[in-house]
């Protein structure tokens, strides 16, 4: 399917918002099952903008329990442990 610069941007809005897709293709009236596609094929253009707007937001809520983790806070040394675990096995 081909996005309007506008759908475009909104995608990329939405996605850092966190909606899910089927919401997403509500909002910017596109078909769900075409977007999902979309979205789950690495390559195309929609799949980066989604994926990018979505890890920008998960960088900064991992910066701020980082963050947290320093100061002492037990949740947050817990959630940073498990990002490290994590990133150790995908090495």
């Amino acid at each position: 399917m081909t996005y309007t610069q506008t759908q475009i941007e909104l995608i990329d809005k939405y996605a850092s918002l966190l909606f899910r897709i089927s919401d997403i293709a509500l909002l910017v009236d596109a078909n769900p099952d075409e977007l999902r596609d979309e979205i789950s094929n690495k390559t195309t253009e929609i799949s980066k903008i989604y994926y990018k707007a979505k890890l920008q937001v998960i960088t900064r809520l991992r910066a701020q329990e980082i963050e947290q983790a320093e100061l002492g806070s037990n949740t947050a040394i817990e959630l940073v442990s498990r990002y490290i675990q994590e990133q150790q096995l995908d090495e």
